[in-house]
């Protein structure tokens, strides 16, 4: 097992914990386990991988990645159970499993990724949960992820796609880029990091996101695989980890930022 596969088996199992932590059973225990039920049916946990590889080149506390990429999660997961609903994508099925609304019904459906989305937010804001972050950098990193997650970025990214707004490289960036770039970033407001930094690890993030996207259509087949074929939609791809890289090589810290480069090929080269 190399040294990045470790490091994701590793997040992985963090993140599972602090879901049961964060996320005890409640009453009424329907509206729980509709909450649970993707948060706990696998997923790759790419979204707190990279608050965790942020908050490594930063020398942010770990725990408090965990933290923050259990709060990002719950919101990614909001997102899935709505966009596979009848209104949005129609999607009956979620990782070989009923999707929730067919599941709970629509009405839990609606209501559970509200309460993920809320939740998120609660998480993000209670300063006990965190060992070593002040609470104006907690409020920086809350409001990175809200306008990522909003209006300037996965909100807008779906309506774009929806009713068929822009290009797919600017979906791209809104619907898929836009989380997983504050990922990244919100990690590395973690620890000590520049202005220029943060500039470098948002442009990093983008291009990671629309690298997600491209090879997620490829496995697909839609979106860039059905626009410009299997071989057109890989090169675009290859370009957009070549950028990325690039960028992250500026970073100037090899030792910290290694896994980081070879999570954008892990990226490129993966076929689930």
């Amino acid at each position: 097992m190399s040294s990045l596969e470790k490091f994701l088996s590793a997040v992985r199992e963090r993140v599972d914990k602090k879901i049961d932590e964060l996320l005890k059973p409640f009453e009424p225990q329907i509206l729980y386990e509709a909450m649970v039920y993707y948060l706990k049916n696998g997923g790759k946990r790419i979204r707190p991988a990279l608050v965790a590889m942020g908050a490594y080149i930063t020398g942010g506390h770990p725990e408090d990645a965990i933290t923050v990429g259990t709060a990002i999660e719950f919101i990614h997961n909001y997102s899935l159970i709505h966009d596979d609903l009848p209104a949005m994508d129609n999607d009956d099925f979620r990782r070989g499993q009923p999707s929730c609304h067919k599941k709970f019904g629509e009405d839990l459906a609606i209501l559970a990724g509200d309460a993920l989305l809320t939740y998120a937010f609660q998480i993000l804001s209670k300063r006990e949960l965190y060992r070593n972050v002040s609470a104006d950098r907690l409020l920086d990193i809350s409001n990175l992820i809200a306008r990522k997650a909003g209006i300037e970025g996965m909100v807008k990214g779906q309506v774009m796609d929806i009713r068929k707004i822009g290009d797919l490289e600017e979906i791209a960036k809104y619907k898929t880029a836009a989380l997983i770039e504050a990922s990244l970033v919100s990690g590395a407001l973690l620890g000590e990091v520049s202005d220029e930094e943060l500039y470098l690890l948002s442009e990093i993030g983008e291009k990671i996101g629309i690298l997600f996207q491209i090879v997620d259509d490829i496995l697909d087949r839609e979106g860039f695989y059905t626009q410009f074929g299997e071989e057109g939609a890989r090169e675009i791809a290859k370009t957009f980890a070549s950028m990325a890289v690039q960028q992250i090589r500026a970073l100037g810290k090899p030792e910290k930022t290694k896994l980081l480069e070879e999570f954008v090929y892990y990226l490129l080269k993966r076929e689930k």
